[in-house]
Protein backbone atom coordinates (compact mmCIF):
# COMPACT_ATOMS: atom_id res chain seq x y z
CA UNK A 1 0.00 0.00 0.00
CA UNK A 2 2.75 2.18 0.76
CA UNK A 3 4.08 2.64 -2.79
CA UNK A 4 -0.07 4.12 -3.98
CA UNK A 5 0.78 7.67 -3.24
CA UNK A 6 4.34 7.97 -5.27
CA UNK A 7 2.99 5.76 -8.21
CA UNK A 8 0.02 8.29 -8.29
CA UNK A 9 1.87 11.08 -8.12
CA UNK A 10 4.12 9.66 -10.61
CA UNK A 11 1.97 8.89 -13.20
CA UNK A 12 0.04 12.29 -12.64
CA UNK A 13 3.66 13.91 -13.21
CA UNK A 14 4.62 11.57 -16.35
CA UNK A 15 1.22 12.79 -18.26
CA UNK A 16 1.71 16.18 -17.69
CA UNK A 17 5.34 16.29 -18.72
CA UNK A 18 4.54 14.76 -21.67
CA UNK A 19 1.74 16.97 -22.85
CA UNK A 20 4.31 19.95 -21.72
CA UNK A 21 7.52 18.33 -23.59
CA UNK A 22 5.24 17.99 -26.75
CA UNK A 23 4.52 21.26 -26.85
CA UNK A 24 8.10 22.57 -26.15
CA UNK A 25 8.96 19.82 -28.86
CA UNK A 26 6.88 21.19 -31.83
CA UNK A 27 7.90 24.76 -30.47
CA UNK A 28 11.49 23.76 -31.08
CA UNK A 29 10.86 22.19 -34.33
CA UNK A 30 9.27 24.99 -35.92
CA UNK A 31 12.21 27.59 -34.54
CA UNK A 32 14.74 25.25 -35.95
CA UNK A 33 12.73 24.90 -39.48
CA UNK A 34 12.88 28.63 -39.64
CA UNK A 35 16.65 28.80 -38.18
CA UNK A 36 17.79 26.19 -40.55
CA UNK A 37 21.31 25.69 -40.78
CA UNK A 38 22.58 29.09 -39.21
CA UNK A 39 22.63 27.68 -35.79
CA UNK A 40 25.73 25.18 -35.20
CA UNK A 41 24.84 21.85 -35.21
CA UNK A 42 26.44 21.73 -31.74
CA UNK A 43 23.78 24.59 -30.30
CA UNK A 44 20.74 22.53 -32.00
CA UNK A 45 21.92 19.63 -30.12
CA UNK A 46 21.84 21.44 -27.09
CA UNK A 47 18.38 23.09 -27.11
CA UNK A 48 17.00 19.49 -27.90
CA UNK A 49 18.77 18.31 -24.89
CA UNK A 50 17.01 20.61 -22.60
CA UNK A 51 13.95 19.24 -24.14
CA UNK A 52 15.35 16.04 -23.21
CA UNK A 53 15.77 17.16 -19.79
CA UNK A 54 12.49 19.08 -19.29
CA UNK A 55 10.92 15.79 -19.96
CA UNK A 56 13.03 14.31 -17.22
CA UNK A 57 13.28 16.70 -14.56
CA UNK A 58 10.84 16.55 -11.70
CA UNK A 59 10.37 20.25 -11.89
CA UNK A 60 11.05 23.13 -14.36
CA UNK A 61 11.53 26.81 -13.69
CA UNK A 62 8.54 29.33 -14.19
CA UNK A 63 8.39 31.97 -15.82
CA UNK A 64 5.83 34.89 -16.82
CA UNK A 65 6.69 34.05 -20.93
CA UNK A 66 6.01 30.19 -20.35
CA UNK A 67 3.32 29.42 -22.92
CA UNK A 68 1.29 27.18 -20.50
CA UNK A 69 0.54 30.70 -18.94
CA UNK A 70 -2.37 30.52 -21.52
CA UNK A 71 -3.81 27.52 -20.60
CA UNK A 72 -6.21 27.28 -17.87
CA UNK A 73 -5.90 24.87 -14.81
CA UNK A 74 -7.99 22.07 -14.64
CA UNK A 75 -9.63 21.70 -11.17
CA UNK A 76 -9.02 18.14 -11.33
CA UNK A 77 -5.23 18.32 -12.70
CA UNK A 78 -5.06 21.43 -9.52
CA UNK A 79 -6.35 18.85 -6.84
CA UNK A 80 -5.23 15.65 -7.51
CA UNK A 81 -2.81 15.18 -5.23
CA UNK A 82 -5.60 16.61 -2.27
CA UNK A 83 -7.77 13.57 -2.14
CA UNK A 84 -8.08 9.68 -2.83
CA UNK A 85 -6.56 8.33 -6.04
CA UNK A 86 -9.16 7.46 -8.40
CA UNK A 87 -12.25 9.04 -6.91
CA UNK A 88 -12.53 12.54 -7.32
CA UNK A 89 -14.95 14.44 -8.60
CA UNK A 90 -14.88 18.18 -8.13
CA UNK A 91 -17.41 20.71 -8.00
CA UNK A 92 -17.20 25.03 -8.56
CA UNK A 93 -19.05 26.44 -6.27
CA UNK A 94 -20.24 29.39 -8.77
CA UNK A 95 -22.50 26.42 -10.49
CA UNK A 96 -24.44 25.33 -7.84
CA UNK A 97 -28.03 24.73 -8.99
CA UNK A 98 -30.75 26.82 -6.90
CA UNK A 99 -32.96 23.56 -6.60
CA UNK A 100 -30.43 22.00 -5.03
CA UNK A 101 -29.01 19.21 -7.65
CA UNK A 102 -25.23 19.70 -7.79
CA UNK A 103 -24.31 19.23 -10.94
CA UNK A 104 -20.58 17.75 -10.54
CA UNK A 105 -17.60 18.03 -13.20
CA UNK A 106 -15.81 14.51 -13.86
CA UNK A 107 -11.83 15.05 -13.33
CA UNK A 108 -9.70 13.89 -16.38
CA UNK A 109 -9.92 10.14 -17.48
CA UNK A 110 -6.08 9.58 -16.53
CA UNK A 111 -7.33 10.77 -12.66
CA UNK A 112 -10.73 8.37 -12.57
CA UNK A 113 -8.12 5.58 -13.87
CA UNK A 114 -5.55 5.96 -12.81
CA UNK A 115 -4.35 1.99 -12.11
CA UNK A 116 -5.13 1.22 -15.20
CA UNK A 117 -2.90 3.60 -16.51
CA UNK A 118 -0.20 2.98 -14.36
CA UNK A 119 -0.18 -0.93 -14.71
CA UNK A 120 -0.09 -0.19 -18.79
CA UNK A 121 2.96 2.37 -18.29
CA UNK A 122 4.56 0.21 -15.85
CA UNK A 123 4.27 -2.58 -18.17
CA UNK A 124 5.71 -0.40 -21.53
CA UNK A 125 8.40 1.33 -19.52
CA UNK A 126 9.64 -2.21 -18.42
CA UNK A 127 9.52 -3.73 -21.33
CA UNK A 128 11.28 -0.66 -22.89
CA UNK A 129 13.92 -1.06 -20.04
CA UNK A 130 14.86 -4.98 -20.64
CA UNK A 131 15.02 -4.44 -24.39
CA UNK A 132 17.74 -1.96 -23.71
CA UNK A 133 19.63 -3.67 -20.83
CA UNK A 134 19.52 -6.91 -23.06
CA UNK A 135 21.12 -5.14 -25.75
CA UNK A 136 23.74 -3.84 -23.46
CA UNK A 137 24.67 -6.78 -21.98
CA UNK A 138 25.16 -8.38 -25.80
CA UNK A 139 27.03 -5.35 -26.60
CA UNK A 140 29.13 -5.88 -23.66
CA UNK A 141 29.83 -9.88 -23.73
CA UNK A 142 30.63 -8.95 -27.28
CA UNK A 143 33.85 -6.40 -26.29
CA UNK A 144 35.01 -8.71 -23.46
CA UNK A 145 35.28 -11.56 -25.88
CA UNK A 146 36.77 -9.43 -28.04
CA UNK A 147 39.37 -8.16 -25.46
CA UNK A 148 40.18 -11.62 -24.38
CA UNK A 149 41.47 -11.98 -27.90
CA UNK A 150 39.27 -15.58 -27.86
CA UNK A 151 37.02 -14.23 -30.98
CA UNK A 152 37.37 -15.06 -34.15
CA UNK A 153 39.78 -12.53 -36.40
CA UNK A 154 40.62 -10.27 -32.71
CA UNK A 155 43.34 -8.45 -33.26
CA UNK A 156 45.04 -4.98 -32.28
CA UNK A 157 46.43 -2.86 -35.35
CA UNK A 158 49.38 -0.68 -34.36
CA UNK A 159 48.48 1.73 -37.12
CA UNK A 160 44.98 2.54 -35.76
CA UNK A 161 46.62 2.92 -32.34
CA UNK A 162 48.74 5.65 -33.21
CA UNK A 163 45.98 7.24 -34.56
CA UNK A 164 43.88 7.50 -31.27
CA UNK A 165 46.96 8.47 -29.79
CA UNK A 166 47.04 11.42 -32.27
CA UNK A 167 43.16 12.34 -32.19
CA UNK A 168 42.97 12.37 -28.62
CA UNK A 169 45.87 14.64 -27.90
CA UNK A 170 44.44 16.59 -30.99
CA UNK A 171 41.01 16.71 -28.75
CA UNK A 172 42.27 17.11 -25.73
CA UNK A 173 41.02 13.80 -24.60
CA UNK A 174 42.88 12.29 -21.00
CA UNK A 175 41.32 9.16 -20.60
CA UNK A 176 42.82 6.22 -22.15
CA UNK A 177 40.68 4.61 -25.27
CA UNK A 178 41.12 0.74 -26.05
CA UNK A 179 40.82 -0.40 -29.09
CA UNK A 180 39.37 -3.57 -30.54
CA UNK A 181 39.37 -4.69 -34.29
CA UNK A 182 37.06 -8.39 -34.34
CA UNK A 183 34.75 -10.51 -36.58
CA UNK A 184 32.19 -10.18 -33.72
CA UNK A 185 31.98 -6.38 -34.54
CA UNK A 186 29.33 -5.57 -37.37
CA UNK A 187 30.08 -1.74 -37.80
CA UNK A 188 32.84 1.22 -36.40
CA UNK A 189 31.29 2.47 -32.89
CA UNK A 190 32.57 3.56 -29.66
CA UNK A 191 31.55 1.77 -26.15
CA UNK A 192 31.19 2.57 -22.68
CA UNK A 193 31.13 5.85 -20.70
CA UNK A 194 33.70 5.17 -17.73
CA UNK A 195 36.16 2.20 -19.95
CA UNK A 196 35.95 3.98 -23.70
CA UNK A 197 36.36 1.33 -26.15
CA UNK A 198 36.79 2.02 -29.91
CA UNK A 199 35.11 -1.11 -31.85
CA UNK A 200 36.08 -1.92 -35.60
CA UNK A 201 35.09 -4.97 -37.77
CA UNK A 202 37.48 -7.33 -38.89
CA UNK A 203 39.99 -6.53 -41.38
CA UNK A 204 38.56 -2.79 -41.16
CA UNK A 205 42.15 -1.45 -40.91
CA UNK A 206 43.34 -3.02 -44.31
CA UNK A 207 40.23 -2.22 -46.35
CA UNK A 208 40.51 1.85 -45.31
CA UNK A 209 43.42 3.89 -46.13
CA UNK A 210 45.02 5.83 -43.61
CA UNK A 211 43.55 9.41 -44.05
CA UNK A 212 39.80 7.63 -44.35
CA UNK A 213 40.79 5.50 -40.96
CA UNK A 214 41.94 8.78 -39.31
CA UNK A 215 38.83 10.44 -40.04
CA UNK A 216 36.33 7.64 -38.71
CA UNK A 217 38.85 7.28 -35.50
CA UNK A 218 38.53 11.70 -34.90
CA UNK A 219 34.82 10.96 -35.33
CA UNK A 220 34.00 8.31 -32.98
CA UNK A 221 36.34 10.24 -30.56
CA UNK A 222 34.26 13.30 -30.73
CA UNK A 223 31.58 11.51 -29.25
CA UNK A 224 33.60 10.53 -26.38
CA UNK A 225 34.77 14.21 -25.87
CA UNK A 226 30.84 15.37 -26.45
CA UNK A 227 30.13 12.55 -23.55
CA UNK A 228 27.87 10.96 -26.10
CA UNK A 229 27.47 7.94 -24.81
CA UNK A 230 25.97 8.87 -21.19
CA UNK A 231 23.38 11.60 -23.45
CA UNK A 232 22.62 8.45 -24.95
CA UNK A 233 21.48 6.69 -21.15
CA UNK A 234 20.04 10.15 -20.89
CA UNK A 235 17.69 9.53 -24.10
CA UNK A 236 16.93 6.00 -22.80
CA UNK A 237 15.51 7.17 -19.95
CA UNK A 238 13.29 9.74 -21.52
CA UNK A 239 12.06 6.94 -23.69
CA UNK A 240 11.54 4.53 -20.87
CA UNK A 241 9.69 7.23 -19.36
CA UNK A 242 7.93 8.23 -22.31
CA UNK A 243 7.63 5.68 -24.40
CA UNK A 244 3.68 5.93 -25.46
CA UNK A 245 4.32 9.81 -26.99
CA UNK A 246 5.39 9.57 -30.52
CA UNK A 247 6.12 13.11 -30.41
CA UNK A 248 8.69 12.35 -27.78
CA UNK A 249 10.10 9.63 -30.08
CA UNK A 250 10.25 12.12 -32.90
CA UNK A 251 12.25 14.46 -30.66
CA UNK A 252 14.71 11.88 -29.72
CA UNK A 253 15.39 10.87 -33.50
CA UNK A 254 16.19 14.39 -33.94
CA UNK A 255 19.10 14.66 -31.17
CA UNK A 256 20.24 12.04 -32.20
CA UNK A 257 20.56 13.08 -35.69
CA UNK A 258 22.18 16.56 -34.56
CA UNK A 259 24.69 14.70 -32.27
CA UNK A 260 26.19 13.42 -35.37
CA UNK A 261 26.35 16.88 -37.13
CA UNK A 262 27.74 18.60 -34.43
CA UNK A 263 30.54 15.03 -33.99
CA UNK A 264 30.76 16.46 -38.02
CA UNK A 265 31.60 19.58 -37.45
CA UNK A 266 33.97 18.78 -34.98
CA UNK A 267 35.91 16.43 -36.71
CA UNK A 268 35.96 18.53 -39.99
CA UNK A 269 37.44 21.10 -37.32
CA UNK A 270 40.59 19.40 -36.68
CA UNK A 271 41.00 18.29 -40.38
CA UNK A 272 42.24 20.95 -43.10
CA UNK A 273 40.36 22.75 -45.46
CA UNK A 274 41.42 20.68 -48.47
CA UNK A 275 40.76 17.37 -46.28
CA UNK A 276 36.85 17.80 -46.30
CA UNK A 277 36.09 16.51 -48.97
CA UNK A 278 37.82 13.02 -48.46
CA UNK A 279 35.80 13.42 -45.07
CA UNK A 280 32.73 12.87 -47.12
CA UNK A 281 33.87 10.54 -49.60
CA UNK A 282 34.58 8.32 -46.16
CA UNK A 283 31.28 8.81 -45.28
CA UNK A 284 29.95 7.15 -48.54
CA UNK A 285 32.66 4.56 -48.48
CA UNK A 286 31.11 3.71 -44.91
CA UNK A 287 27.59 4.04 -45.91
CA UNK A 288 28.44 1.65 -49.05
CA UNK A 289 30.08 -1.19 -47.09
CA UNK A 290 28.25 -1.12 -43.79
CA UNK A 291 25.04 -0.77 -42.15
CA UNK A 292 23.22 1.45 -38.75
CA UNK A 293 24.84 0.53 -35.29
CA UNK A 294 22.35 -1.03 -33.11
CA UNK A 295 20.45 0.90 -31.19
CA UNK A 296 22.22 0.60 -27.55
CA UNK A 297 22.88 3.11 -24.95
CA UNK A 298 26.08 1.97 -24.29
CA UNK A 299 27.15 2.51 -28.28
CA UNK A 300 27.49 5.45 -30.46
CA UNK A 301 28.45 5.18 -34.28
CA UNK A 302 29.37 6.92 -37.17
CA UNK A 303 27.05 5.14 -39.44
CA UNK A 304 23.49 5.94 -39.28
CA UNK A 305 20.06 5.27 -41.66
CA UNK A 306 20.88 6.03 -45.32
CA UNK A 307 18.70 9.28 -45.14
CA UNK A 308 20.45 10.87 -42.03
CA UNK A 309 23.89 9.68 -43.86
CA UNK A 310 22.56 11.91 -46.82
CA UNK A 311 22.07 14.98 -44.96
CA UNK A 312 25.07 15.03 -43.27
CA UNK A 313 27.39 14.71 -46.39
CA UNK A 314 24.64 17.52 -47.94
CA UNK A 315 26.19 19.60 -44.48
CA UNK A 316 29.72 18.96 -44.66
CA UNK A 317 29.83 21.18 -47.71
CA UNK A 318 28.54 23.85 -46.41
CA UNK A 319 30.47 23.88 -42.88
CA UNK A 320 32.47 27.02 -42.18
CA UNK A 321 35.89 26.92 -40.04
CA UNK A 322 34.48 28.85 -37.31
CA UNK A 323 31.36 30.13 -37.83
CA UNK A 324 28.96 31.77 -35.26
CA UNK A 325 25.72 32.33 -34.98
CA UNK A 326 24.10 36.11 -35.70
CA UNK A 327 22.62 37.93 -32.53
CA UNK A 328 18.88 37.89 -34.19
CA UNK A 329 19.17 33.57 -33.93
CA UNK A 330 20.73 34.35 -30.03
CA UNK A 331 17.57 35.87 -29.70
CA UNK A 332 15.23 33.95 -31.03
CA UNK A 333 16.56 30.64 -29.63
CA UNK A 334 16.54 32.72 -26.20
CA UNK A 335 12.88 33.23 -26.55
CA UNK A 336 12.22 29.37 -27.55
CA UNK A 337 13.96 28.43 -24.46
CA UNK A 338 11.62 31.07 -22.32
CA UNK A 339 8.25 29.96 -23.93
CA UNK A 340 8.61 26.27 -24.29
CA UNK A 341 11.07 25.11 -21.68
CA UNK A 342 9.16 26.82 -18.24
CA UNK A 343 5.91 26.17 -16.40
CA UNK A 344 3.43 28.69 -15.90
CA UNK A 345 3.85 30.87 -12.91
CA UNK A 346 1.72 30.62 -9.87
CA UNK A 347 1.58 26.89 -10.37
CA UNK A 348 2.70 24.86 -7.58
CA UNK A 349 5.37 21.75 -8.93
CA UNK A 350 4.71 18.89 -8.09
CA UNK A 351 6.38 16.80 -5.77
CA UNK A 352 7.27 13.38 -6.17
CA UNK A 353 6.73 11.54 -3.28
CA UNK A 354 4.32 14.60 -1.43
CA UNK A 355 2.16 12.30 -0.21
CA UNK A 356 2.61 10.18 2.51
CA UNK A 357 2.59 6.81 2.55
CA UNK A 358 1.18 6.15 5.70
CA UNK A 359 -1.33 8.44 4.40
CA UNK A 360 -2.57 6.37 1.95
CA UNK A 361 -2.50 3.59 4.23
CA UNK A 362 -4.67 5.71 6.22
CA UNK A 363 -6.91 6.25 2.88
CA UNK A 364 -7.06 2.49 1.97
CA UNK A 365 -8.47 1.67 5.68
CA UNK A 366 -11.07 4.46 5.30
CA UNK A 367 -12.08 2.96 2.22
CA UNK A 368 -13.51 -0.34 4.14
CA UNK A 369 -17.04 -0.90 3.65
CA UNK A 370 -19.62 0.11 6.59
CA UNK A 371 -22.98 -0.10 7.81
CA UNK A 372 -24.37 1.91 10.71
CA UNK A 373 -27.54 3.91 11.17
CA UNK A 374 -27.62 7.54 12.73
CA UNK A 375 -30.77 8.86 13.88
CA UNK A 376 -30.65 13.05 14.43
CA UNK A 377 -26.66 13.32 14.75
CA UNK A 378 -24.63 16.07 15.24
CA UNK A 379 -21.58 16.74 13.41
CA UNK A 380 -19.17 15.33 15.75
CA UNK A 381 -21.66 11.90 16.50
CA UNK A 382 -21.80 11.39 12.94
CA UNK A 383 -17.44 12.30 12.57
CA UNK A 384 -17.25 9.87 15.96
CA UNK A 385 -19.21 6.82 14.46
CA UNK A 386 -17.77 6.84 10.61
CA UNK A 387 -14.26 6.74 12.81
CA UNK A 388 -15.55 3.99 15.09
CA UNK A 389 -16.35 1.79 12.09
CA UNK A 390 -13.90 2.31 9.59
CA UNK A 391 -10.92 2.22 12.37
CA UNK A 392 -9.49 5.45 11.32
CA UNK A 393 -9.35 8.74 13.72
CA UNK A 394 -12.00 11.68 11.81
CA UNK A 395 -10.77 15.19 13.40
CA UNK A 396 -12.15 18.63 12.51
CA UNK A 397 -10.27 21.33 12.18
CA UNK A 398 -9.86 25.07 13.65
CA UNK A 399 -11.14 26.68 10.81
CA UNK A 400 -14.44 24.84 10.37
CA UNK A 401 -15.35 25.86 13.61
CA UNK A 402 -18.02 28.06 12.64
CA UNK A 403 -18.89 26.19 9.61
CA UNK A 404 -23.06 26.01 9.02
CA UNK A 405 -22.34 22.01 9.36
CA UNK A 406 -22.05 22.02 13.38
CA UNK A 407 -25.35 23.68 13.19
CA UNK A 408 -26.82 20.80 10.93
CA UNK A 409 -28.19 17.35 12.44
CA UNK A 410 -28.06 14.24 10.54
CA UNK A 411 -29.86 11.24 9.89
CA UNK A 412 -27.56 8.33 7.71
CA UNK A 413 -28.53 5.40 6.81
CA UNK A 414 -25.32 3.65 5.09
CA UNK A 415 -25.20 -0.15 4.28
CA UNK A 416 -21.51 -1.68 2.76
CA UNK A 417 -20.70 2.21 1.75
CA UNK A 418 -16.75 2.96 1.81
CA UNK A 419 -16.20 5.03 4.85
CA UNK A 420 -14.73 7.32 2.84
CA UNK A 421 -17.82 7.63 0.52
CA UNK A 422 -20.19 8.41 3.16
CA UNK A 423 -17.89 11.44 4.81
CA UNK A 424 -17.50 13.33 1.99
CA UNK A 425 -20.72 12.94 0.31
CA UNK A 426 -22.04 14.74 3.47
CA UNK A 427 -19.23 17.09 3.37
CA UNK A 428 -20.23 18.28 -0.27
CA UNK A 429 -22.94 20.51 0.19
CA UNK A 430 -20.79 22.14 2.78
CA UNK A 431 -17.86 23.14 1.02
CA UNK A 432 -16.11 20.89 3.03
CA UNK A 433 -13.28 17.97 2.43
CA UNK A 434 -11.33 15.64 4.27
CA UNK A 435 -7.25 14.89 3.95
CA UNK A 436 -4.83 12.23 5.33
CA UNK A 437 -3.59 14.34 8.49
CA UNK A 438 -0.61 12.80 10.77
CA UNK A 439 -3.35 10.57 13.02
CA UNK A 440 -6.40 9.77 10.77
CA UNK A 441 -8.53 11.94 8.45
CA UNK A 442 -9.16 15.40 9.15
CA UNK A 443 -12.08 17.82 8.00
CA UNK A 444 -11.34 21.25 7.01
CA UNK A 445 -12.49 23.42 4.48
CA UNK A 446 -12.42 23.19 0.65
CA UNK A 447 -10.49 25.05 -2.18
CA UNK A 448 -12.42 27.18 -4.95
CA UNK A 449 -14.14 23.71 -5.81
CA UNK A 450 -14.37 21.18 -3.65
CA UNK A 451 -14.29 17.50 -3.44
CA UNK A 452 -16.99 14.51 -3.64
CA UNK A 453 -15.66 11.13 -2.90
CA UNK A 454 -17.21 9.17 -5.64
CA UNK A 455 -17.01 7.64 -8.97
CA UNK A 456 -20.84 7.26 -9.80
CA UNK A 457 -23.52 9.64 -10.80
CA UNK A 458 -24.81 12.20 -8.10
CA UNK A 459 -27.93 11.19 -6.10
CA UNK A 460 -30.35 13.95 -6.35
CA UNK A 461 -31.00 16.09 -4.30
CA UNK A 462 -34.43 16.98 -2.91
CA UNK A 463 -36.48 18.74 -0.13
CA UNK A 464 -38.69 16.97 2.62
CA UNK A 465 -42.17 18.26 3.47
CA UNK A 466 -40.37 19.28 7.09
CA UNK A 467 -37.82 21.43 4.99
CA UNK A 468 -35.15 18.65 5.10
CA UNK A 469 -32.71 18.39 2.88
CA UNK A 470 -32.43 14.60 1.68
CA UNK A 471 -30.32 12.76 -0.79
CA UNK A 472 -30.07 8.96 -1.89
CA UNK A 473 -27.15 7.24 -4.09
CA UNK A 474 -25.39 4.57 -4.91
CA UNK A 475 -22.13 3.67 -4.08
CA UNK A 476 -19.59 1.32 -5.08
CA UNK A 477 -22.71 -1.33 -4.78
CA UNK A 478 -23.66 -0.02 -1.48
CA UNK A 479 -26.29 2.11 -0.36
CA UNK A 480 -26.55 5.71 1.29
CA UNK A 481 -29.44 7.56 2.27
CA UNK A 482 -28.85 11.00 4.07
CA UNK A 483 -31.34 13.12 6.00
CA UNK A 484 -29.75 16.82 7.17
CA UNK A 485 -31.88 18.95 8.95
CA UNK A 486 -31.19 22.61 11.07
CA UNK A 487 -29.26 25.66 9.45
CA UNK A 488 -27.80 24.28 6.41
CA UNK A 489 -30.95 22.65 5.38
CA UNK A 490 -33.52 25.60 5.95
Amino acid sequence: MSGLPSLFTLISWILQATAKGSVAIVLVAVAQRLIGRRVQARWRHALWLLIALRLIAPVAPSSTWSIFNLVPAHPGIQLQLRGPAGQIVFQPRATASVAGWLPLIQVPWWIAGWKWVAAIWICGALAFAARALVATARIHWVVRRALRGDAPGSSSNWTVHQIVEGGRRQLGITRLVRVVESALIDVPALHGVIRPTLLLPEGFAESFESDELRHVILHELCHLRRHDIAVNWLLTAVQAVHWFNPVVWFAVSRIEEERELACDELTLSCLQQNERFGYGRTILKLLDRFRSAESVPALVGIVNPKQRMRRRIMMIGTVRRGSRFSGPVLVMLTLVSLVALTDARGVEPPALGSLDPSGVETLEQFNGRVTFDLTDGSFSDLLEIIGRKSGVAVTQSPAIANSAIQQARFTLRAKRVPAGRVLTAVLLPFHLVSAPAPTGVRVTTAPSCFIRHSTTEPGECLRTADGALRREMSLDGGRLTIDVSGSMAK
